[in-house]
C-alpha cells in the first residue's frame, strides 16, 4: 500500500502529463509539506510555478534550492538554479551578486567577473558610487592580475577621497606593468600619477623599491639602471642598485657600482665601507687595507664602528697573523667597548712581534679614539685605490674581476656611465600623454568598454580561451547543469569555454550540438557536427558524432538519412547506445512526442 506522499507524487505526475498544471502545483505543495527536504520535488514545483505564471512563488522555491546546494558546497548546481531566477528577474541585482559570489567560490573567474560587471554597470547607471566601488573591490579580489580593473579601482578610490588606497593601488599597477614589460602604459601611468599626486615625485623609484623588496631584483635592476642613465645623481637609486646586486648575489658587480656611487657622492660612508667589503670578499687584502688607510678615520667618525669591526674581522679571517689587520681590529674593538677582545688582540700582536725576528714593526700605539672623534693617526702607503680628480676620470663600464691589486682604479666620466648587467634593460618611453575624458592614460583600453572582459590582460580569463584541466572541468560540469535545466544559452557558453581544453573538444562540441537541436536550431547543430567529423577521430567519437547527427536529421524530417547513419554505427559497433533497438523500429519515429505519452500511466 502506497504512502500518502507517494500517492501525492503520483497525482502530481498524472496532472502534469494531462496538462492540469494548477492541480499538479497543489499536489507538489502538499508533498513538500510532508517532506520539505525533497529538493528534486521542490525543483519540479518551481518549474511548474513558472509555467502557471507565478514567478514570485517560483523564485522563493528556486532560492531555497540554491541555498541548499550552496551550503553543501554544490556550487555548480547552485549557480544553475540561480540562473533560473536571473532569467525570471533579469534586473534584480541581488541575484546577479549571488551568482558572482558562487562563481568566485567555485573558481570560475571569468564568469564571476562577468556577473560583477553587470552589477557594476547597474550601480553606475544608478549613480551609486559607494556600491560600484564595493563591486570593483570584489572584482580586484577575484583577478588581482587584471590591470584594467586595478586602474578603474585606483581612479575610483581617488574620486572617493581614499587617496592612500588609491596611491597604493597605482603602485601595484605600475609594478604589474613593469614586470610584464609594458613600457608604454607604464610611462603613461607615471604621468597620470604626477597629475593626481603632484607631491609624489619619486613614484617610479618607489615602485622599483617595492619590486625589489618583493623578491624580483632582476626586473627592478633593469628599471633602476634606466633611471640612472637619466639622472645619475639620484642617491636613492644608487642605494637600491646596491641592494639589487646583493639580492642577486653578484658581489663582483658591486665594486664598479660603489666606485660610480662615490664619484657622485664622495662623502657617502656606506659606499666606502661597501667598496672595502668588495675587496675583502674578493680576497684582495692589499686593496682593502689601502682603502682602510684612506677611509678608516672617516668611517669611525661617522659612527659606523660596527661596520669597521666587521671589515677587519673579514680580513683577519683571510690573514689571521697580519699585524696591520690585527692592529686595526684592536682599535675598532676598543672603540666599541669590546675591551677584553682588544686586550687579547694586543697580546697576540706582541707575541707575533717576538716570534718573528724579521717582522715589520706595526704602527705606533695610539690612544683609543672616542666615537665621532677618530684620531687614530693611521699610517699607510696608499696601497689601495687612488681617487683621481674629476678632470682625470676615465670612462670605464666595469672592472675586470682579476684586477685584485686594487691600485690604479679610476672612475668614469658622468656622460659615459654604464653599469654592466646580464639582464635586459627596461625601456622607459617618454611618450606619456593625458587622457582627460576618462582619466586613463593613453594606450589603455577603458576597462569596462564592450569587449573589455573578453580581451583581458595576461593572466586574466579570456572567454573561450585555452584552460587548464580544472577550469575546463568546472565549465563542463556547469554546462551540463545548465543543459539539464533547459538553460541552453548558458550551457552553450560554458561548453564553448570548456572546449578550450583539447581533451574535451569533441565532448563539448557534441553537447553544443545537442543544445542547439533541443532548442530547434537544427542547421547550426548540423554545422557543428560536420565540423567535428575529421579523419583523426577514433571509432568511439565517430559513432558519437554520427549518432547525434542522426537525431538532427530525424528532427529535420530526414528519417532515411537518420536510419542510414544508425546502420553505419551498428555495422562497426552494434552495442553503441540504443542504435540496434532503434534500427528495429526504423519504420517509425525514433522518439515519442510529449503528446503521444499523455494518457499513459505506469501500472
Amino acid at each position: 500500500m502506497s504512502s500518502p506522499k507517494d500517492k501525492l507524487i503520483g497525482d502530481a505526475q498524472k496532472y502534469t502529463q494531462r496538462g492540469q498544471l494548477d492541480k499538479a502545483v497543489k499536489a507538489y505543495v502538499q508533498v513538500l509539506s510532508l517532506e520539505p527536504s525533497a529538493i528534486n520535488l521542490r525543483q519540479k514545483l518551481a518549474e511548474l510555478l513558472v509555467k502557471v505564471g507565478q514567478p514570485d512563488a517560483a523564485r522563493t522555491e528556486y532560492e531555497t534550492i540554491g541555498k541548499h546546494y550552496a551550503s553543501n558546497g554544490f556550487y555548480l548546481k547552485a549557480i544553475a538554479v540561480h540562473k533560473q531566477v536571473q532569467k525570471l528577474f533579469p534586473s534584480d541585482i541581488t541575484t546577479t551578486l549571488t551568482l558572482a559570489g558562487l562563481n568566485e567560490k567555485h573558481g570560475l573567474v571569468g564568469n564571476a567577473l562577468a556577473e560583477y560587471k553587470l552589477a557594476y554597470d547597474y550601480y553606475e547607471r544608478e549613480s551609486n558610487s559607494a556600491e560600484s566601488l564595493k563591486v570593483l573591490e570584489k572584482m580586484q579580489h577575484v583577478d588581482q592580475q587584471n590591470a584594467n580593473i586595478k586602474l578603474k579601482l585606483a581612479e575610483a578610490y581617488f574620486r572617493a577621497g581614499k587617496t592612500e588606497e588609491s596611491y597604493a593601488l597605482f603602485k601595484q599597477l605600475a609594478l604589474l606593468l613593469h614586470e610584464r614589460g609594458d613600457s608604454g602604459p607604464f610611462a603613461n601611468l607615471n604621468t597620470r600619477i604626477q597629475q593626481l599626486f603632484p607631491g609624489k615625485t619619486e613614484f617610479i623609484v618607489e615602485v622599483l623599491a617595492n619590486q625589489l623588496e618583493e623578491g624580483n631584483a632582476a626586473k627592478a635592476l633593469g628599471g633602476l639602471q634606466t633611471l640612472l642613465k637619466n639622472n645619475p645623481r639620484d642617491k636613492r637609486v644608487w642605494e637600491l642598485i646596491v641592494r639589487a646586486y646583493r639580492r642577486l648575489d653578484q658581489p663582483h658587480r658591486l665594486m664598479p657600482v660603489y666606485q660610480h656611487f662615490l664619484h657622485y657622492f664622495p662623502d657617502e660612508v656606506s659606499a666606502k665601507t661597501g667598496l672595502i667589503a668588495c675587496h675583502a670578499e674578493q680576497k684582495d687584502i692589499k686593496g682593502a687595507l689601502g682603502l682602510l688607510d684612506r677611509y678608516e678615520q672617516e668611517v669611525a667618525s661617522s659612527g659606523a664602528l660596527d661596520e669597521l669591526v666587521a671589515l677587519y674581522r673579514k680580513l683577519a679571517e683571510l690573514d689571521p697573523i697580519n699585524p696591520r689587520i690585527l692592529e686595526g681590529l684592536r682599535r675598532a674593538c676598543e672603540a666599541v667597548g669590546m675591551l677584553d677582545e682588544a686586550a687579547h688582540l694586543a697580546s697576540k700582536i706582541e707575541t707575533l712581534q717576538k716570534l718573528s725576528s724579521h717582522a715589520v714593526a706595526p704602527p705606533a700605539p695610539v690612544d683609543v679614539p672616542a666615537e665621532g672623534d677618530w684620531e687614530s693617526g693611521i699610517e699607510g702607503g696608499d696601497a689601495g685605490v687612488s681617487m683621481p680628480d674629476e678632470n682625470e676620470l676615465v670612462a670605464e663600464s666595469a672592472v675586470d674581476d682579476s684586477s685584485g691589486a686594487g691600485g690604479g682604479e679610476t672612475l668614469p666620466d658622468e656622460s659615459e656611465i654604464e653599469i654592466e648587467v646580464d639582464i635586459d634593460d627596461f625601456p622607459f618611453e617618454d611618450t606619456a600623454t593625458e587622457k582627460e575624458e576618462t582619466g586613463a592614460p593613453d594606450g589603455w583600453a577603458e576597462p569596462f568598454d564592450d569587449g573589455a572582459m573578453t580581451s583581458p590582460t595576461p593572466r586574466s580569463v579570456r572567454f573561450g580561451s585555452s584552460l587548464d584541466g580544472s577550469d575546463a572541468q568546472s565549465h563542463y560540469d556547469l554546462g551540463v547543469a545548465f543543459k539539464e535545466m533547459g538553460l541552453y544559452d548558458e550551457a552553450l557558453n560554458e561548453f564553448r569555454q570548456a572546449a578550450g581544453d583539447p581533451a574535451r573538444k569533441i565532448a563539448c562540441g557534441l553537447l553544443q550540438a545537442t543544445c542547439l537541436r533541443e532548442r530547434g536550431e537544427l542547421a547550426a547543430a548540423q554545422g557543428i557536427l560536420n565540423a567535428l567529423m575529421t579523419p583523426e577521430l577514433n571509432l568511439e567519437d565517430v559513432c558519437a558524432v554520427k549518432y547525434e547527427l542522426a537525431l538532427v536529421l530525424e528532427a529535420q524530417g530526414d528519417d532515411e538519412g537518420a536510419a542510414g547513419l544508425m546502420a553505419e554505427i551498428d555495422a562497426v559497433n552494434a552495442d553503441f547506445r540504443d542504435v540496434h533497438a532503434r534500427l528495429k523500429n526504423a519504420g517509425g519515429s525514433l522518439e515519442f512526442s510529449d503528446e503521444e505519452l499523455q494518457g499513459f500511466e505506469l501500472k
